[in-house]
C-alpha cells in the first residue's frame, strides 16, 4: 500500500536566489522565473541533460512507429509553427538553446529542434492528416482519463479534478517535471512538463488565479489547418493571460489549427464554476455548469465533432466508450462524496466497464496496455506495447487557490513498470531497449508553488 507523503519547500524559499532543480519522489521540481528569454534560459541550462534525452526517445518512438524521421518534424516547425508564434514565446525557446548551449556547446541542438519538441503533438496531427484519403482514414492515437467535478457532486462543493496520462512509456518517462513558472507578464502558473517545452503537453496547469486545466485528446480525430497557430502556443498563452473561463475559451478557439483535439476540461476556483471545451479542427462547443461534472476518455461528445472523426462509437468494448462509461458510474455512485483522496482512487480504478470485470488493461481508467493481448491498433500499438498511464495529478479548490496540487510518479495503482523485465517477455519491442526505463510506483506527494 503507498503512503501519502507532503512535501514543503518552506524551508528553502527564504535562500532561493535563482532558479531551482530538485529531486522528489520520481519527479523533477522546477522553478524558472524572469523575462522569456531568461526562462527559456533556466529550462534549457538546468534541463539540458533530460531534453536530449527525450528528444532521442521521440527520434526512437516515431522512426519505429509511425515511420517518420526528425526531420519531418523540423520541417513543420520551420514551415507551420515558427513564424506564428508570438515573439514573448520564441524569445522563450530561444532562451532554451542558449541555456543548453551554456550547459554544454557540443549538444548540436538547435531552435527548430527545440520548436519541433513543442510542436510533437501538433505535428503528429498533421502527420495523420497527411495519411488521410477517401478509401482509408488514420489518425492520431487518444491519451489520457480525466475529470472535474464541482457543487452537489463533491463533498463540499468544491471542484475537485483529476488526471492521469498515458502515452509510450518510452516517450512518457520524460513527463516528470514540475515546472513552476513565474514570468514577467501574466499569470504565474504551476504545470507537468517534458522539460525544454514552453507548456504541458500532459495539460496539467494551475495558475495563480486558480484555474484548473486539463485535457484529453479525442479519439479519431483526423483533421487538421495548417494554416492555424500551433496548440502548444495557444495553451501556453491560455494558462498565461487567462483568468477566468471566458478568456480561456476565447484564447483557444482563435486561430485553431486542430493539433492535439481534446476535451478541455477547466476549473474556476473562484466561483466553483467548471467547463469544457470540446476542440475539434473546425468545430468546437461549449458547456460550463456550477453543479455537475465533466469527464475525459478520449471521445468526442457531439456530432458535429464526431464528424471530424472515424472511430465507430457503437462499440462499446473500445477504450474510450468503455473508460466513459465507467466514469459515469464512479460520478453517479459517489455523488456527494467526491473528494481529494476519492479522486485519487478513481485514477488506480481497473474495472472494465465492458466486460464488468476488474481486469486491468487498455479500458480500464489506469490503462495498462502492455498487459492486454489485444493491444490497440488504432494507438499505433500492437499486443502487450508498453503504453498506459503512468502518473496521477488532483487537485480542488482550496489548493489551487494555494497553488497546490497532488502528484504521484508512476502508476496511480501503485504497479512499478520494469523496462528490462517486460522486455523480456516481449522481445518483439526489444528496438525500444535503448530508451525504455523503468517507471518505478512512488507516494503521492503535494506540490505547493510559491512566487518571490
Amino acid at each position: 500500500m503507498k503512503q501519502k507523503s507532503k512535501f514543503s519547500i518552506k524551508e528553502i524559499k527564504e535562500k532561493l536566489g535563482g532558479p531551482l532543480k530538485l529531486y522528489i519522489n520520481g519527479w523533477i521540481l522546477a522553478y524558472f522565473k524572469g523575462d522569456s528569454f531568461q526562462i527559456g534560459f533556466q529550462n534549457g541550462y538546468l534541463m539540458a541533460n533530460e531534453i536530449i534525452d527525450v528528444i532521442n526517445s521521440l527520434k526512437l518512438y516515431i522512426t519505429n512507429t509511425i515511420g517518420r524521421d526528425w526531420e519531418f518534424f523540423r520541417k513543420a516547425a520551420s514551415q507551420l509553427y515558427l513564424e506564428k508564434l508570438d515573439k514573448e514565446y520564441r524569445n522563450e525557446l530561444e532562451g532554451i538553446v542558449s541555456g543548453i548551449k551554456a550547459y554544454n556547446k557540443k549538444v548540436n541542438l538547435d531552435l527548430i529542434d527545440i520548436v519541433a519538441l513543442n510542436g510533437y503533438f501538433d505535428t503528429l496531427s498533421y502527420h495523420y492528416w497527411l495519411k488521410n484519403n477517401d478509401k482509408v482514414k488514420f489518425y492520431a492515437p487518444p491519451h489520457c482519463s480525466a475529470f472535474i467535478a464541482t457543487g452537489s457532486y463533491t463533498e463540499n462543493g468544491e471542484i475537485i479534478a483529476a488526471h492521469n496520462t498515458w502515452f509510450p512509456y518510452l516517450t512518457g518517462k520524460g513527463y516528470n517535471m514540475i515546472a513552476i513558472i513565474i514570468p514577467e507578464k501574466g499569470n504565474s502558473f504551476l504545470m507537468q512538463a517534458y522539460p525544454g517545452t514552453i507548456y504541458s503537453g500532459t495539460d496539467w496547469y494551475i495558475n495563480e488565479k486558480g484555474l484548473i486545466i486539463t485535457e484529453t485528446t479525442i479519439s479519431g480525430a483526423c483533421e487538421f489547418n495548417p494554416k492555424g497557430k500551433p496548440y502548444f502556443a495557444r495553451i501556453r498563452k491560455a494558462v498565461q493571460y487567462a483568468n477566468n473561463i471566458d478568456k480561456f475559451f476565447e484564447i483557444m478557439i482563435r486561430d485553431n489549427n486542430g493539433g492535439y483535439a481534446s476535451d478541455w476540461l477547466i476549473g474556476d476556483s473562484k466561483t466553483n464554476e467548471i467547463g469544457c471545451l470540446e476542440l475539434g479542427a473546425k468545430s468546437y462547443n461549449l458547456f460550463r455548469t456550477k453543479d455537475g461534472f465533466f469527464v475525459g476518455s478520449n471521445l468526442a461528445l457531439t456530432e458535429e465533432v464526431k464528424a471530424e472523426t472515424k472511430l465507430d462509437y457503437n462499440d462499446k468494448a473500445s477504450s474510450p466508450i468503455a473508460r466513459r462509461e465507467r466514469w459515469l458510474q464512479l460520478m453517479e455512485a459517489n455523488k456527494g462524496k467526491i473528494n481529494v483522496e476519492l479522486a485519487k482512487k478513481f485514477l488506480a480504478d481497473h474495472f472494465d466497464a465492458s466486460s464488468l470485470k476488474e481486469n486491468p488493461n487498455r479500458n480500464t481508467l489506469c490503462g495498462h496496455i502492455e498487459l492486454d493481448s489485444r493491444g490497440w491498433k488504432e494507438w499505433e500499438c500492437g499486443p502487450y506495447f508498453p503504453f498506459g498511464a503512468f502518473d496521477g495529478k488532483v487537485s480542488s479548490s482550496k489548493l489551487a487557490l494555494s497553488f497546490s496540487t497532488w502528484a504521484c510518479w508512476g502508476k496511480p495503482c501503485g504497479t512499478s513498470f520494469k523496462a528490462e523485465e517486460f522486455l523480456a517477455n516481449h522481445p518483439e519491442y526489444k528496438w525500444q531497449a535503448n530508451g525504455l526505463k523503468d517507471i518505478p510506483a512512488f507516494p503521492w506527494t503535494l506540490f505547493k508553488a510559491f512566487i518571490i
